[in-house]
């Protein structure tokens, strides 16, 4: 696959360290975040504290040395851009909001980090009809339809798209995710839209070679996936050793709000189903690969949902945070969805964007701080 050029330590560092946790003040104290910092009293979940980076938020990625965070969220025009920030909040810098002469004005986001740390691979809105509403709604990140995938040179902020999808209701790209080496790319593609207010649409998983070739990234060998039967397909990555894919799906009932995470075994075809109870979403690797932690909306009593852990195979679920729990003395009666997070290097930490309203994806950011134990087997 040709690209066109635009040009436009695995260890936290002390000082990182010792200002996690600490609150922003300029965070406004909502109904929302009472309730999500309140959770952690929780005795059914396994955190230890919960600290609020930001009243706004979106999709994150937690670089690999541990320095920065990525994540998406609205700027003062209404369109999602791409902003780093510290664990801690600070040093915040805006990386694409000064790029409109090459992407234009749309939605620019879910940022990954390259291992790396050189490069960030993202979505962004196609230029075509940039400024419709319906085409705008359907183009945030968390949708991803009209959208391309771009890579950026952090250092040189060099631009470079790495896909050009069709400029017709078909296209879309969704949830980009690098191998831990950094050899392979994976993400979601639309090629078939939606019926009318029905459904997803149709969506494959593409996994494709990753290499930077005289200054220039180039994908290659190029492999779609379609594990089970056509439908939407969300990417969540690949396995540490590159033959198993984790995703999101509901080919096999088309419900809204009621996805299923599955793993697929690429060498030997097997589609395993490792979370089918109410709505989940949202799954990832642990560091150490030994456990899946996932969004889940089992055991709540409202449609909100909670970070949850398992074995690979889907065996040993163990709730993390408890978030919608009304038994709680800061439950204020919000609906709070768990959606993107990212684990810092070393496992002991998730950064979170918790969605507060599903409409208009508006959410907060949150560092939660993992107890020493929570990979351990739940108790019997």
């Amino acid at each position: 696959m040709k690209i066109t050029q635009l040009l436009v330590t695995t260890a936290f560092c002390l000082v990182t360290i010792a200002n996690m946790g600490k609150v922003d003040a300029s965070i406004t104290e909502t109904p929302e975040l009472i309730q999500i910092v309140g959770s952690a009293r929780s005795l059914n979940c396994r955190v230890k504290k919960i600290t609020p980076l930001s009243d706004s938020g979106g999709r994150v990625s937690w670089s690999y040395d541990g320095q920065y965070i990525l994540l998406d969220r609205k700027s003062e025009d209404g369109y999602y851009d791409i902003y780093r920030i510290r664990p801690e909040g600070g040093d915040e810098v805006c990386l694409t909001c000064d790029l409109s002469a090459v992407l234009g004005k749309g939605h620019v986001g879910q940022p990954e980090w390259h291992p790396s740390g050189k490069y960030v691979v993202f979505q962004a809105q196609k230029k075509p009809k940039q400024g419709r509403w319906g085409r705008d709604l359907a183009a945030t990140p968390g949708l991803g339809r009209h959208s391309d995938l771009w890579l950026m040179e952090l250092e040189t902020r060099r631009l470079f798209r790495l896909t050009n999808t069709p400029d017709d209701d078909t296209s879309g790209v969704l949830h980009p995710h690098f191998s831990h080496e950094g050899s392979k790319l994976t993400w979601s593609e639309m090629y078939k839209a939606p019926d009318f207010l029905k459904g997803y649409g149709e969506w494959k998983i593409q996994v494709a070679d990753f290499a930077i070739e005289e200054s220039k990234p180039v994908l290659s060998n190029l492999k779609s996936y379609v594990p089970g039967k056509p439908g939407w397909y969300e990417n969540h990555g690949l396995f540490r050793d590159n033959d198993k894919l984790l995703f999101t799906s509901t080919f096999d009932n088309s419900k809204a709000f009621h996805s299923k995470v599955y793993q697929y075994d690429i060498k030997q075809a097997q589609l395993d189903c490792l979370a089918d109870e109410k709505w989940n979403e949202h799954a990832m690797y642990s560091p150490d690969w030994k456990r899946i932690v996932w969004m889940t909306g089992q055991e709540n009593m409202n449609r909100g949902t909670d970070y949850w852990s398992m074995n690979l195979d889907g065996s040993d679920k163990v709730r993390l945070t408890d978030f919608n729990n009304p038994n709680l003395p800061t439950f204020k009666k919000k609906l709070i969805v768990a959606a993107d997070a990212s684990f810092s290097p070393n496992g002991k930490f998730l950064i979170a964007y918790l969605q507060i309203n599903l409409v208009t994806q508006e959410g907060v950011t949150v560092l939660i701080e993992l107890d020493d134990n929570w990979d351990l087997p739940a108790k019997k």
